[in-house]
C-alpha cells in the first residue's frame, strides 16, 4: 500500500454523519419548483402574446354603412434557454485512496463508502440544478433577476409583470404602530381581481415578514374579532407560529406559507455563502389553483447539448450519456491524456422559467427587514 495510506487499514470508515447545521441551509422541499411544471421546450421557441379589446357594437341605421376597427396587436417573445451546470472533481488523492481500499486489506463494508460518496455526489449535483431552477422560478415570481458569476451577467431581468402588481408599501411593516399589512395585501388582491380578473388566495412570505406583520397594531385590531370575547391579543402566545399563522389566514382570507429556505453558493475566491431563495422583505401573492397550470407558468426544459455531442468526442466519458436527453442529467469524465489523472462528475440541465399569464402573481416590498433568527453555523 502506498505510504501514508496504510492508516486506512486500521481506521475503517463505515458511515458519513452530518454535523449539526442550520436547517435553513440544508436541502429541503423546493416550494416554487413544486408549484411549477417542467415541460419540454426548444431553443429559440417563439411565443405570441395577443393584446386586444372587445369593441362595443355601434347602432347602424338601415342602409347605412357600419365601421370596422383595428382588433388588436400581437407581440412576440423568444425564450433563450441557458445551461445550468456544475461539477465535482474526484482528485488524484481521492482516487488513490479508493484504489487502496479496493486492495486486499479493505473489507466490503469499507469500500461501500466510496460508492456511497459517488452516489451522494451525483445526487448533490442534480439537487443543485433543481435549486437553481427554484431560484429562477422565485425570481420570476418577484419579476426581478440579477446574476453576475464567472462572466455571466444578467441585470434586472423581468418577465413582464404589470407595474401595479409590483408594490412597495407606503409604510414599512417594521413600523408596528403605523404599518397596515392587512390593507396592503387586501388592496393588492383587489387590484388584481378588478383590473386583471384573477383572484389571489395564497401569501408566501418569510418568517421575518410574518412576525413584523402580526406585531402591527392594525393586524392585532383586525384579529380581535376572531378571538373569544374574554381573550385579548396580549393573552396570545405569539411565539406559537402555527397558531398565529392560522389566525392570520382567518384575518386575511388567504392561505399563508412561511418560506425561509436557502441555498449555498461559492464565489471565485472559494468563499461559501448562503442566500434566501425569497428575499425576506418580499411577499408573494398568488393562487394555488394556478399550480402546474401550463397556461400560467412553466419551466422550459431543453435537450442538453452534452447528450447530443457526447458520441462525437474522444472516449473520455465514464459510462454513457443518454442521447438527446433533457436535463437534469449526470455523467462523469476523465481527461483523455490523464493529465491530471482525475475524474469529474457533472450535473447539467438546460432551461428557464416562462410566465404566460403576466398577472399570475403580485409581489410586495415591505421594508428593510432583519431576520429574527441569525443565519449561520450554530458553533
Amino acid at each position: 500500500m502506498p505510504a501514508g495510506l496504510d492508516v486506512l487499514q486500521s481506521i475503517r470508515l463505515t458511515r458519513i454523519m452530518r454535523a449539526i447545521q442550520d436547517v435553513r441551509e440544508l436541502p429541503a422541499d423546493l416550494v416554487f419548483l413544486g408549484r411549477t411544471s417542467v415541460v419540454p421546450a426548444l431553443d429559440g421557441e417563439i411565443m405570441g402574446r395577443y393584446v386586444g379589446r372587445v369593441q362595443i357594437a355601434d347602432l347602424v341605421a338601415d342602409d347605412a354603412q357600419a365601421l370596422t376597427y383595428v382588433s388588436g396587436h400581437m407581440t412576440l417573445e423568444t425564450t433563450t434557454v441557458p445551461n445550468i451546470k456544475h461539477g465535482a472533481t474526484l482528485t488524484q488523492a481521492w482516487l488513490n485512496q479508493l484504489a487502496a481500499m479496493r486492495a486486499g486489506g479493505a473489507t466490503q463494508g469499507d469500500g461501500g463508502i466510496w460508492s456511497d460518496y459517488e452516489n451522494q455526489t451525483e445526487d448533490s449535483l442534480l439537487l443543485g440544478i433543481r435549486q437553481r431552477m427554484e431560484a429562477l422560478i422565485v425570481a420570476m415570481a418577484c419579476d426581478s433577476l440579477t446574476y453576475d458569476r464567472f462572466g455571466i451577467t444578467l441585470s434586472a431581468v423581468t418577465w413582464g409583470m404589470p407595474a401595479d402588481l409590483k408594490i412597495t408599501v407606503a409604510t414599512a411593516w417594521t413600523d408596528a404602530a403605523n404599518a397596515t399589512p392587512v390593507q396592503d395585501l387586501l388592496l393588492a388582491a383587489r387590484e388584481a381581481q378588478v383590473r386583471y380578473g384573477i383572484v389571489y388566495r395564497r401569501v408566501t412570505l418569510s418568517l421575518a415578514a410574518f412576525l413584523d406583520m402580526i406585531a402591527t397594531t392594525e393586524f392585532q385590531n383586525q384579529a380581535r374579532m376572531f378571538l373569544a370575547p374574554n381573550v385579548s391579543f396580549v393573552n396570545l402566545v405569539q411565539a406559537n407560529t402555527d397558531y398565529m399563522r392560522q389566525l392570520a389566514a382567518n384575518v386575511l382570507g388567504f392561505e399563508l406559507v412561511i418560506y425561509d429556505q436557502r441555498y449555498w453558493t461559492q464565489d471565485e475566491t472559494g468563499a461559501r455563502t448562503s442566500a434566501a431563495y425569497l428575499p425576506i422583505n418580499l411577499v408573494i401573492l398568488d393562487t394555488p389553483a394556478n399550480d402546474h397550470d401550463l397556461t400560467v407558468t412553466d419551466f422550459a426544459n431543453g435537450v442538453v447539448t452534452e447528450s447530443i455531442v457526447a458520441g462525437l468526442l474522444p472516449n473520455n466519458i465514464v459510462g454513457q450519456v443518454p442521447a438527446n436527453a433533457r436535463g437534469p442529467i449526470s455523467y462523469a469524465t476523465a481527461p483523455p491524456d490523464l493529465n491530471p489523472p482525475n475524474v469529474q462528475i457533472w450535473g447539467v440541465a438546460r432551461g428557464f422559467p416562462r410566465k404566460h399569464l403576466l398577472q399570475a402573481n403580485a409581489v410586495l416590498t415591505v421594508g428593510n427587514l432583519v431576520d429574527p433568527i441569525p443565519v449561520g453555523e450554530p458553533f
